[in-house]
């Protein structure tokens, strides 16, 4: 199961921190220690990631037991509700056209609690392709219609909604995580006055620099290329200012 972990790729950082949590709870049932090096290597993997780092920074204060999990996943669980319901009160009635961006399991569940018929439209993001793993998510929801873009139409399609809806992996006072692209999705809503509503997440938040000061994620996918002196890029997580960017 940790090694599963390691390797996920599509899952959003919530997700992947309830499946954590799950793996710590069945360790802690079968009687089996849990090395601080096996959570620095979470850390460390899933790097950009807020939640990993405060989770290794409560489990550094804080014995690790079934009390310890239980009272953890309650102060997640209060966070969690706290946010979603703060989302949906700040979130205009007549929206039903809105664009998403990346795997999120945030917006996933605020969407859900909307209760409303939406029209969504999914970013590939490619070359990982997570938004495929977000499209079908979503088009499991009642009353919601997803469409899932390639990454270039995607950011033309952007004219056509009435809000983008995104969630993050880490936040400070002035700054987020979040999949790289965001940013330039941001500048645009923002030219055409489209407004831009995170959902975040429980255990998400950080100084502005601690959050400065995380490396950041990268994509391991590398196309062969003619010639050497072209050099490939392709971070997974940008760090992107707030300024444009309700947060409920």
């Amino acid at each position: 199961m940790f090694q599963a972990i390691l390797n996920d790729r599509f899952s959003g950082s919530s997700v992947l921190l309830e499946k954590t949590l799950d793996w710590l709870s069945s360790e802690v049932a079968s009687g089996n220690a849990i090395s601080d090096a096996a959570l620095h290597q979470l850390r460390e993997v899933h790097s950009g990631m807020a939640c990993f780092v405060n989770l290794q920074r409560f489990f550094s204060e804080n014995k690790l037991s079934e009390k310890s999990l239980n009272k953890f996943r309650g102060r997640i669980a209060e966070e969690e509700h706290g946010m979603l319901e703060s989302f949906c009160r700040s979130f205009p009635e007549d929206m039903n056209r809105v664009s998403v961006y990346s795997c999120s399991g945030m917006v996933l569940k605020a969407l859900t609690m909307l209760e409303r018929s939406l029209e969504v439209d999914v970013a590939l993001c490619a070359p990982d392709g997570e938004g495929q793993v977000m499209a079908e998510s979503l088009a499991k929801i009642p009353g919601v219609v997803s469409s899932l873009w390639g990454d270039g139409p995607y950011f033309s399609r952007v004219l056509e909604t009435q809000a983008v809806v995104l969630g993050c992996d880490a936040i400070s006072p002035n700054w987020l995580i979040n999949r790289s692209g965001t940013g330039a999705l941001i500048a645009i809503a923002a030219g055409l006055k489209i407004p831009v509503y995170l959902v975040r997440g429980p255990l998400k938040f950080l100084t502005d620099d601690e959050l400065l000061e995380l490396s950041l994620k990268q994509g391991i996918d590398v196309p062969a290329v003619a010639s050497s002196d072209i050099r490939w890029e392709n971070p997974l997580l940008e760090v992107v200012g707030i300024g444009d960017v309700i947060v409920p």
